[in-house]
């Protein structure tokens, strides 16, 4: 099993330089953490109104378990705007990718979310008293945030698949992609014909 630091590590190296989180980034959010812890309840409501409010998403959550998803938004909110936003934060977002395979959590689920979140922090920005750069700073490295973290999330929800595959399978990595690469080239070339295909 990969560790989760390697996962972080692994998913920061692979984005472009102008995409992933940065340093300065983390100054921009701290010089504005008195704005942003203004907008937990904020986040954590409609993003909490979000999910529930479409049918695959909601399906992923059982009864009464909302109050205690939102108190984990909320520890995520409070612990990204305070920071550190170091190797041990990267980290801890590389187990979410874990926290969804089990959960049924999909990527496209996951994605939108952090999207919505980047776009609700747009908007307050732009209502905010902090003048047009610093609120385009903001909203820029918030923006180079949820890159960073989507993308950790994601590898770790995918690495997470192939290590768990190996382990019940017994076949080694390269194995498994050397056998998931034929399969998905199948997969394309059926793809490539599908929408080649006039429309009916």
């Amino acid at each position: 099993m990969h560790s989760v630091t390697e996962i972080a590590r692994q998913a920061v190296e692979q984005m472009p330089p102008a995409c992933r989180f940065r340093p300065e980034d983390a100054q921009v959010i701290y010089e504005h953490k008195e704005l942003l812890l203004g907008l937990e309840r904020e986040v954590v409501q409609g993003f909490y109104d979000t999910v529930y409010g479409h049918g695959p998403t909601a399906a992923i959550f059982v009864e009464g378990e909302r109050p205690d998803r939102e108190a984990t938004l909320s520890h995520w909110w409070r612990r990204t705007v305070n920071g550190p936003l170091n190797d041990q934060y990267f980290a801890w977002m590389a187990t979410v990718g874990l926290v969804h395979v089990l959960r049924g959590v999909q990527n496209p689920m996951m994605l939108a979310m952090t999207d919505w979140t980047v776009g609700v922090l747009a908007d307050n920005v732009a209502h905010a008293a902090i003048g047009q750069t610093d609120g385009e700073r903001l909203v820029e490295a918030f923006r180079r945030l949820a890159s960073t973290v989507g993308a950790i999330i994601t590898l770790g929800y995918d690495q997470a698949v192939v290590d768990a595959l190996y382990n019940v399978a017994g076949m080694p990595e390269a194995l498994l992609r050397r056998l998931r690469d034929q399969e998905v080239a199948s997969a394309l070339e059926r793809a490539r014909e599908e929408i080649r295909r006039p429309p009916r």
